[in-house]
Formats: C-alpha cells, sequence, structure tokens
C-alpha cells in the first residue's frame, strides 16, 4: 500500500501537466504552473514565474501577500530539491511535503492567472431577466485600475458647496478643499 502511494506522489509531482512556459495556448489558464522534479527545471519555472508575476505577465495583478507566499513556497521547494536531487530520490514524508507546496503554489497561480473567467450575474435595469457576463481577470483588474485613475484625476475644484462653486461655502473656483460648513 505504501508503495502505492509513493508511486502516486511521484507520478503526480512529475508528470501531471505540461511545464508553464511550453504551454502553447496563451488564452487559457495554466492548471499547473509548477511541476518540480529536478532542481534545473524547477529553477527553469521558478523565472518563468518571478517574470509572469512583473507587469505585463500573466501573473501581474498578484497581490503582494500572495506573491510573498508565492517566493517563500518556491524557496522551500528549490531547498527539498538541492537537498535530494530529484523527486524520485525524496523520502516519502518529503515528497508529501513537496505536493503539499506545489498544489498551494499552484492554486495561487491558478487563482491569479489574467486568463482566468471571472463571471457575474446582474438583472439589468427595467427588467427581470438576469444577464451573464463575463471577463478575464485581466480585464477586471485593469477596468479597476483605470477607474481608480479615472476618479484620481476628478477635478475637485468643480465639487464645491454653493451655487456656481464660488467662495460663499468656504470654496473658492479652483481650490481642492470641500466646505465643512458654515466658515
Amino acid at each position: 500500500m505504501r508503495s502505492r502511494i509513493v508511486l502516486f506522489a511521484v507520478v503526480v509531482l512529475a508528470g501531471s501537466s505540461v511545464h508553464a512556459a511550453g504551454n502553447s495556448d496563451k488564452s487559457m489558464v495554466i492548471e499547473k504552473p509548477v511541476v518540480a522534479d529536478t532542481p534545473e527545471t524547477f529553477a527553469q519555472q521558478a523565472a518563468w514565474i518571478e517574470k509572469e508575476m512583473q507587469p505585463d505577465g500573466r501573473y501581474e495583478f498578484t497581490k503582494p501577500a500572495d506573491k510573498q507566499r508565492v517566493s517563500v513556497l518556491m524557496t522551500q521547494m528549490s531547498n527539498l530539491l538541492q537537498r535530494s536531487g530529484t523527486v524520485a530520490a525524496m523520502d516519502h514524508d518529503t515528497r508529501v511535503q513537496m505536493f503539499n507546496f506545489q498544489e498551494e503554489v499552484n492554486g495561487l497561480l491558478k487563482h491569479n492567472d489574467a486568463n482566468r473567467l471571472v463571471c457575474s450575474s446582474r438583472q439589468p435595469i427595467g427588467s427581470h431577466i438576469p444577464t451573464t457576463t463575463c471577463v478575464t481577470y485581466r480585464q477586471q483588474e485593469e477596468t479597476a485600475r483605470n477607474t481608480k485613475i479615472g476618479m484620481g484625476q476628478y477635478d475637485l475644484s468643480r465639487v464645491c458647496n454653493g451655487p456656481g462653486g464660488n467662495d460663499q461655502n468656504g470654496c473658492a473656483p479652483g481650490s481642492h478643499q470641500r466646505s465643512s460648513g458654515g466658515h
């Protein structure tokens, strides 16, 4: 029974998916970006993931806490591989630990993949029939980013209390402060 579990772990770790950099369809979500087997192939995968977490990369929208967690896990996986040489040479407990690290990294990366579809269902105004809209995670995050930029550029000088934006309520034309009352 134990030998079956070990064999299963080796098969899952070493060959359950295609390496991310070799994925030919760039519009698809990569299910398992990390498949650790040797220190050399893992180093290539780690470098690719690091590059893809930069602006314009597949994982550019990964939150800072998730980036840090991925980095910590990748370092731990690298250490395990350096110590053992290959996944096949690891003892059972180390393989299980490696598998768990790998699955956590793959889960974080898959969730932050720019090509992941995010769908929402809303009822349009005047209708009781909901419509479903799907966008990629990249489109969703770019829209949010552009909205924040647009809001930051909004001219606060036109948002004064009082008619015509005059000094009547403490807000002179061209100022960037709001009235706090009758001062």
